[in-house]
């Protein structure tokens, strides 16, 4: 009797496996995380590339790039994901052509700054129509020409162009689906800038999230709200992910979300110990020890100055996290002390429309 049902079983096992593989609902292989070099593309899903553009916290030699770039080939068109600069977007541009003959149609701005978003101009002219959150679209049209005028005096491409607005803004979610892929352009929360969006593939189960998660060293914080940040990355890891396409840095798994997390989790609390102490600024940055950190980047957190300071400025309530977005953002990771030594107090004199 025995014997009989344990071959019952095992033809049943054997039967409902079969089923299931003919329904296509055996378990899916989780996507690898592809080796690649600066320039980089390659398909990392059916019909997904990803292009590493290239970036160093600490070799000053190796040129920024930008963004990297992500897009996804549709049944009849194209969607891509960061707009990066104009020179950098024709060169994404000729990476597409050889990848498929499909057209661009949308472009996805992550948000306003101008590795993310100048290279508008080149996407409208292979007939694009470029997407941004509400507030990301506001950003760059409100402050977008001043700061497109100040950019331009270092860099030829955006002198040899202008600037081009949004064309489709959404509040929380704006989804592309045509019944072989699917692309959700999500908004979490201020993070790295009050009008970050991703691009959230769940067929892929891929997560493309511009800067509000990088892989490396390359936070900018100056626009930031380093609390809401904490909070958005909590809900990107709700989702079903098996990669992060970051905006800045090699793709890896869903681990990054963590180490992007802590970082600020981590610099908060050290932050805070130092203002409870009744510590200046520059003692709470030089004691700040977080040796995983570097593990992870290659660089030491406290040499990253701005970012604590940033920080230091929010918990001592000096920054206006509604004004966070009114000046410009560097053009590489790295801001200019300039730049740095402006962020806490030229915020607060901005007008807008």
């Amino acid at each position: 009797m025995r014997k009989r049902i344990a071959l019952f079983v095992a033809v049943a096992g054997v039967f409902l496996a079969v089923i299931f593989a003919s329904n296509g609902e055996t378990p899916e292989k989780k996507l690898a995380v592809p080796e690649m070099k600066f320039n980089d593309v390659k398909e990392i899903a059916p019909g997904v590339f990803f292009r590493y553009s290239s970036i160093s916290a600490t070799d000053t030699k190796i040129p920024f790039g930008g963004s990297n770039n992500i897009w996804i080939v549709f049944k009849n068109y194209v969607v891509v994901v960061d707009a990066n600069f104009p020179k950098e977007a024709e060169d994404v541009i000729a990476d597409i052509k050889k990848t498929t003959d499909k057209p661009i149609k949308y472009v996805l701005d992550t948000h306003h700054h101008g590795d993310h978003a100048y290279g508008n101009c080149a996407w409208a002219k292979v007939g694009a129509k470029i997407v941004a959150h509400t507030t990301a679209a506001r950003l760059l049209k409100v402050n977008g020409p001043k700061q497109w005028t100040d950019a331009g005096k270092d860099r030829k491409d955006i002198r040899d162009n202008e600037l081009k607005q949004a064309d489709i803004t959404f509040d929380d979610k704006y989804v592309l689906d045509d019944g072989t892929q699917r692309v959700e352009f999500l908004h979490f929360g201020h993070s790295h800038t009050a009008g970050d969006a991703s691009a959230y593939l769940p067929k892929h189960k891929i997560l493309c999230t511009g800067d509000a998660c990088v892989n490396g060293a390359f936070n900018f914080m100056g626009h930031a709200n380093s609390a809401s940040w904490v909070k958005c990355l909590e809900k990107m890891d709700k989702l079903d992910i098996d990669l992060i396409a970051p905006g800045h840095g090699k793709v890896t798994d869903k681990e990054l979300l963590a180490k992007q997390k802590r970082y600020f989790v981590e610099m908060r609390t050290e932050v805070q110990k130092g203002i409870d102490a009744k510590q200046p600024l520059d003692d709470i940055t030089a004691g700040l020890e977080m040796p995983w950190y570097k593990e992870w980047t290659g660089k030491p957190a406290k040499e990253i100055k701005e970012n604590v300071k940033h920080v230091y400025e929010e918990l001592t309530g000096k920054i206006d996290h509604e004004r966070l977005g009114m000046i410009a953002s560097p053009l590489s990771y790295s801001p200019p002390p300039r730049a740095v030594a402006e962020l806490p107090t030229v915020i607060r004199g901005a007008e807008i429309e």
